[in-house]
């Protein structure tokens, strides 16, 4: 082989190896303190509002995200890239848990195509059997139990059994909630309809949920659950329960039998809290809202049980889903919607308990809304991140090496060739 066909060679190897090693971001690569940054957009043009967004209890760097067009994205490296997991799913994509019981454990709830389970982080999908034709709203888990709420009531499974119904099934159960102070597991369910004769929609089973109670005791006007969340386990006693309604904040300490509501210092807003979460302390957690699409949205943390909330100021204050890493230092992933134009955001936030400032560029101007009809049916996938997950997915390697191999059995060719027409 001539010097010339050396050079060459190795000019096009290095250049393979820069495309396909070079230009990947730095896998998980931690958020600034106390900034809001914003995530890799997802590879399909999302126009409605996401509810479905989770980070791995054990791997703080794995998220998963579900779309309005019934798809699930996963993420490895906090956010930085996403690859499509599960498509079309059935319907749109309305709640997604880990399990924190369970390595590697999750659960989908979709709208009308019922609950699907992976056992593998998210790389493969089976439907929960006995959730078939119910739309899925929330997810719970205790060890070895999953607490799921649907429009036609709770669904129950022990020991991965199918899931069967508990509880009442003429509302839909919007909120579900595991406490984890007895044996049997107390349960919690909401709903989120209600006749104004009756009391709120809230129900509490003490016994495994085999009987359940009314255990609205002390919420005061409210007529609809928007959200239940359970946090960290104190030794020997209940997990705290926070209560989001349409009239408030509540919050218990012995397992749904009395609430106080959390009105804050300063007062927080009047405004439907549809989702919480807790970090490992027991009195620090978040709430969010989307405030009706309007700028009454946003974020709140405490972090003395809610006496005082401040807000983490997102840039977008209309927040659909939100979900909070372990750690001390927690890291806050959340979902947000900008009616003017329809945009979908994700964003990150590492919660250091400074005073909340958002990424230079983090937030782009509005675009006009496409006229109605003017998009395909299904999702439309964004050919520049679909090459970019091709380029940095786990095939990667073997597609390079094959590339390089190719291209030395070429060179080798034509040096062959040219050998031979000289002779």
């Amino acid at each position: 082989m001539s010097p010339s066909s050396l050079r060459l060679g190795a000019t096009i190897v290095l250049a393979l190896l820069a495309l396909f090693g070079g230009a990947a971001p730095a896998a998980g690569a931690p958020p600034a303190n106390d900034t809001w940054q914003r995530l890799a957009q997802l590879p399909e043009a999302v126009t409605e509002p996401l509810l479905a967004f989770a980070v791995s209890p054990s791997e703080p760097a794995t998220l998963l995200a579900g779309t309005p067009a019934g798809n699930l994205y996963r993420s490895s490296d906090g956010g930085q890239s996403w690859k499509l997991v599960k498509r079309q799913l059935g319907g749109p994509v309305t709640s997604v848990v880990f399990d924190p019981y369970q390595s590697g454990s999750v659960v989908v709830g979709t709208h009308s195509a019922g609950a699907w389970r992976s056992s593998d982080g998210g790389q493969t999908w089976d439907r929960e059997a006995g959730s078939e034709g119910r739309s899925v709203r929330a997810i719970a888990f205790g060890p070895g139990l999953t607490l799921v709420g649907s429009d036609q009531g709770a669904l129950l499974s022990h020991g991965g059994a199918p899931l069967t119904p508990s509880g009442p099934q003429t509302v839909g159960v919007s909120a579900v909630a595991v406490v984890q102070g007895g044996q049997p597991t107390r349960l919690v369910i909401g709903a989120d309809t209600s006749r104004a004769e009756e009391a709120l929609p809230l129900f509490a089973s003490g016994d495994g949920g085999q009987s359940w109670a009314v255990a609205a005791k002390d919420v005061g006007a409210s007529s609809m659950v928007s959200a239940l969340a359970a946090g960290p386990a104190p030794d020997g006693s209940p997990r705290p329960l926070l209560l989001g309604t349409n009239a408030g904040l509540y919050s218990s300490h012995d397992g749904a039998d009395s609430w106080q509501q959390l009105t804050g210092d300063p007062a927080l807003p009047a405004v439907d809290f549809s989702a919480l979460a807790w970090s490992d302390r027991t009195d620090q957690f978040y709430v969010a809202s989307d405030g009706g699409g309007s700028d009454a949205g946003g974020i709140w943390q405490t972090a003395d049980g809610g006496s005082h909330f401040r807000s983490l100021e997102p840039p977008v204050h209309a927040v659909t889903a939100l979900a909070v890493s372990r750690g001390l230092e927690p890291v806050l992933y959340a979902a947000s919607f900008r009616p003017v134009d329809h945009a979908v955001f994700l964003w990150s936030y590492r919660d250091a308990g400074g005073s909340p400032q958002t990424a230079i560029g983090a937030v782009p101007a509005p675009k006009p809304i496409a006229q109605a009809g003017a998009s395909a049916p299904g999702p439309a996938l964004n050919p520049a991140v679909e090459a970019r997950q091709l380029l940095h997915g786990p095939e990667t390697p073997f597609l390079a090496l094959g590339l390089v191999s190719l291209l030395v059995l070429l060179l080798a060719l034509g040096a062959y060739a040219g050998r031979a027409r000289k002779l």
